[in-house]
């Protein structure tokens, strides 16, 4: 199976609508992944217009420069974080851009073929980091963190109500037997979860944890807020951002950030006076978050949870 068999780009038509692209623009898109959405937008832009394409994994990049060889001439491909937007333009000598596109969904091709044990279906090795050349990895993590950390970031990150039962067995497992493999880790969290609730919660047991661990591994969280506050600077006028997330935690960023932007204050309700420094910036151009239709649901099941968000810069 090739890459272009098991990946589909999720909400294609409705990203080209609200990136509201024209001729010579230049759009930075910090998920490459497999430039589902990239031919697309090159088609709007090109002649005269650019993408920045940015992805911490150099097979992600590799991919791209295949599929995308006929417009070299309009692609600037990096093998980086888009956490470092504003080093990657600088780099590249350019000051402002058009359009801001992320797409925060784990790609087909990590999930089916990169190895790394991304997913809780295959009994692969340990590992989840985007980028290969991160010194932590989901190893280290089982098997070195504290219960009390273990505990915390699967609760919080996966929002998993069991966490404190799975971070206990993973200790007990770990002090017998290095945990290596993803399958390993998968009986455990089974085994964790009382089975009257695995039967009735939806999605796979380890769905959450699974999550948790790739957040933790990679600083998604952390990376999305820098990017997105980087990426708001270097917007010009009337340029957008386009967000399309796939969890509660990630949405929940996105739509701080563009409240902010839009001049709300994000402040807790108990604060007597803002202190967020709220100040008018943008106006948010979707009211209500967009979802996928039935229709790309049935085709593309991995589109179910997508969530998109966009941001028109004053």
């Amino acid at each position: 199976m090739n890459y272009e068999e098991i990946h589909k780009p999720v909400l294609l038509k409705e990203v080209l609508y609200y990136l509201n692209l024209k001729k010579g623009d230049i759009v930075f898109e910090g998920t490459l992944g497999g430039a589902g959405h990239t031919v697309e937008i090159i088609e709007a832009i090109a002649p005269t217009g650019k993408i920045i394409g940015v992805d911490l994994d150099s097979k992600a990049i590799s991919t791209a420069t295949i599929r995308l060889k006929k417009f070299l001439s309009n692609l600037f491909l990096i093998n980086d974080c888009f956490a470092n937007i504003s080093g990657i333009l600088r780099g590249l000598n350019i000051g402002s851009i058009n359009g801001f596109f992320l797409d925060l969904g784990l790609s087909s091709i990590q999930i089916e073929n990169s190895g790394r044990g991304f997913s809780y279906m295959r009994n692969e090795k340990l590992d989840m980091r985007f980028d290969p050349r991160s010194e932590l990895d989901a190893c280290d993590v089982v098997n070195n963190y504290t219960e009390k950390k273990l505990k915390e970031i699967i609760y919080k990150y996966g929002e998993e109500r069991w966490s404190s039962r799975i971070s206990k067995n993973i200790v007990s497992h770990r002090s017998l037997k290095k945990i290596t493999h993803t399958g390993e880790l998968v009986e455990i969290i089974k085994e964790s979860i009382p089975a009257q609730y695995r039967s009735i919660r939806k999605g796979h047991p380890a769905k959450r944890v699974f999550q948790a661990l790739r957040i933790e591994v990679n600083r998604e969280l952390d990376n999305l807020d820098k990017a997105l506050e980087d990426g708001f600077e270097l917007l010009k006028s009337c340029g957008r951002m386009v967000i399309i997330s796939y969890h509660s935690l990630e949405d929940r960023i996105v739509k701080r950030k563009f409240r902010k932007f839009s001049g709300r204050c994000i402040c807790p309700s108990d604060f007597p006076v803002c202190k967020c420094g709220a100040e008018k910036k943008a106006k948010i151009i979707t009211k209500k978050v967009v979802k996928p239709s039935l229709d790309e649901i049935r085709e593309n099941p991995r589109s179910r949870s997508a969530r998109l968000r966009v941001l028109e810069k004053l």
